[in-house]
Order: C-alpha cells, then sequence, then structure tokens
C-alpha cells in the first residue's frame, strides 16, 4: 500500500506530466513531484542535496527535453518501464523492511 502522502506526488507527477502534454511519466516527472513532499526533501538534503537547484535542473531537463505532444492528440500519460520498475523495487525494499506502506523514502531508495 502508498502512503497517503507518496500518492498525493505521484498525482503531481502525472498531473504535470498532462499539463506539460508528455506522452510519458518520467522518474524526472517524479522526482519533480518529490519536491514538494517534506519526507523527500528532508532525506535529500541529508544526502547533501541542493534543492532549488535540483528543481531548476529537473524543470529546465523536462523543458528542453522531452517532447510536447501536438494540441490534437490525447494526453495519457503512459508509464514508462524504468518507472514500473522503480515503483516495483520501492514495494520490495518496503517489504524486505518489514513494512506496510511505500513513503516516498522508498522510493527514493528504489530510484537510486
Amino acid at each position: 500500500m502508498l502512503s497517503k502522502e507518496l500518492q498525493e506526488t505521484l498525482q503531481r507527477a502525472v498531473d504535470d506530466t498532462r499539463e506539460r502534454r508528455h506522452e510519458y511519466l518520467l522518474l524526472e516527472h517524479v522526482l519533480l513531484a518529490m519536491l514538494d513532499d517534506e519526507v523527500a526533501i528532508k532525506i535529500l538534503k541529508h544526502c547533501g542535496a541542493d534543492i532549488p537547484s535540483l528543481r531548476v535542473d529537473i524543470e529546465e531537463f523536462l523543458t528542453d527535453s522531452v517532447e510536447v505532444l501536438p494540441e490534437d492528440a490525447e494526453v495519457g500519460p503512459e508509464q514508462t518501464i524504468a518507472f514500473q520498475r522503480v515503483l516495483q523495487r520501492a514495494l520490495m525494499h518496503a517489504q524486505g523492511a518489514e513494512r506496510d506502506v511505500v513513503t516516498s523514502g522508498n522510493l527514493l531508495v528504489a530510484m537510486y
């Protein structure tokens, strides 16, 4: 089961993907959404991340490097295989830690 906070983070990532008119939900969309999640921010800061700089870099990548769908195209988004694998790893990480709930911390561990 996903924590409420992680569900909200993933929904923000999906909403952002749709707003940008991107075809695929990328890990970059998820990481950007995690920058509004207190648990993820705390973990990233403890790992030495510069949150404002990271946000700018991800925004720049999503703007400059990801193709935008035409206006008449239907916006999904579809999950990439990478996203599916990371989510699966996060579930296994939580299970291995004997936790019933998957948090953004589990998702970060699975990403890295």
